[in-house]
C-alpha cells in the first residue's frame, strides 16, 4: 500500500503550489480593497466640492438686521443724485469723473458728496446684492478665504440708489415721529444715523456692512475683517478712534475697497481715509 501513496518529493511540491496560490489569493483580495477605497475617496472629493459655498453671499440669507444702521453724519450738505447702470451681462467697465487708479479713493462723506456726473458698473450678486464690478474678485477671495478659516460672512448692506438712501432716511424719520418726536426733531436724529443721498459711500458700489452669516457671531466675523481685509484691499472704514475726523460713530460692520497697496498703508500707519487723502478739515 506504501506505494500508492506520493513521495514526499511530490508532496513537498504540492504545498508549494498551495502556499503559491493562498499568496496570489491575499494579493488579489489587498488589490480588490484598495481599488475599492480609491473609488470611495474620489466619490467624497466629488461630493465635498460641489457642496462648497458658491459665492460671496448665500440666495437664503435673512434681510432683515435692524441693528446695523447706516452712517452718522455730524453735517449734512445738499442731495446729489447718482446715476447706476445695471446691465445683466457682463458690462464694460465705466470710469468715474476720476482718472486711472483714483477710482479707489473717491472720497465721498458730509464735506464731499458724490459728483453729479459719477457712474458705476456693478456687478450683481446671488442674494440681490450689488458691487462695483472691479472689486468682485478680491470680494469674493476675501469671504473664501473667511469661510475657510471659520468665519461665514453676509453682506448686509451693498451699493444703495439715492432713492434707497432716501427710503431709509424717510423710514427713520417716520419711526421717530411715531415715537413722539416732533418733524423738525425726527429730521435732525435720522440725520444723525443717516447719510443724506449723496453722501453716503454705499452709493459708491465700494461699501459693504458685513454681519454673520445666519445669526453667527457677529463680533468674531468683524474681528477677523479687521485683522485681514487689508489683503484683499479694504479697510475698516470708521474706526473707532477716529470718530472726529470722519465724523461718524464707529461702525464695526463698514468696510470700503481701496485697493491693496493703499489699505496696506492705511492698516499699518493706523489712518481713517480721511487722513490718507490729507481731507481732515
Amino acid at each position: 500500500m506504501d506505494e500508492l501513496r506520493p513521495s514526499a518529493s511530490v508532496e513537498a511540491r504540492r504545498e508549494r503550489q498551495k502556499r503559491v496560490l493562498f499568496r496570489r489569493l491575499k494579493l488579489a483580495i489587498v488589490l480588490a480593497l484598495l481599488v475599492l477605497a480609491a473609488v470611495l475617496v474620489i466619490h467624497v472629493a466629488v461630493g465635498g466640492k460641489e457642496s462648497a459655498h458658491p459665492e460671496t453671499t448665500q440666495t437664503a440669507a435673512p434681510q432683515t438686521q435692524t441693528t446695523v444702521p447706516s452712517q452718522t453724519q455730524t453735517t449734512v450738505p445738499t442731495q446729489t443724485s447718482s446715476t447706476v447702470t445695471t446691465e445683466a451681462t457682463e458690462p464694460e467697465t465705466t470710469t468715474a469723473p476720476v482718472e486711472d487708479e483714483n477710482w479707489k479713493l473717491l472720497l465721498v462723506n458730509a464735506d464731499h458728496p458724490l459728483p453729479e456726473d459719477f457712474t458705476v458698473k456693478l456687478k450683481s450678486l446671488r442674494n440681490g446684492h450689488q458691487v462695483d464690478e472691479r472689486i468682485y474678485p478680491e470680494l469674493q477671495q476675501m469671504f473664501d478665504d473667511a469661510r475657510a478659516a471659520g468665519i461665514y460672512p453676509l453682506i448686509n448692506e451693498s451699493f444703495r440708489t439715492g432713492e434707497r438712501q432716501q427710503e431709509i432716511m424717510d423710514k427713520y424719520i417716520a419711526k421717530y415721529e411715531a415715537n413722539g418726536l416732533g418733524h423738525d426733531d425726527a429730521v435732525k436724529k435720522a440725520r444723525s444715523i443717516v447719510a443724506l443721498p449723496g453722501t453716503s459711500e454705499h452709493q459708491l458700489g465700494l461699501a459693504l456692512d458685513i454681519i454673520a452669516e445666519y445669526g453667527g457671531d457677529s463680533n468674531a466675523t468683524w474681528t477677523w475683517l479687521k485683522e485681514n481685509c487689508w489683503r484683499y484691499g479694504f479697510i475698516l472704514r470708521y474706526p473707532a478712534d477716529k470718530e472726529d475726523v470722519t465724523g461718524i460713530s464707529f461702525e464695526p460692520w463698514h468696510f470700503r475697497y481701496v485697493g491693496v497697496s493703499t489699505a496696506r498703508e492705511i492698516t499699518e500707519q493706523g489712518l481713517c481715509l480721511e487722513e490718507y487723502l490729507g481731507q481732515t478739515g
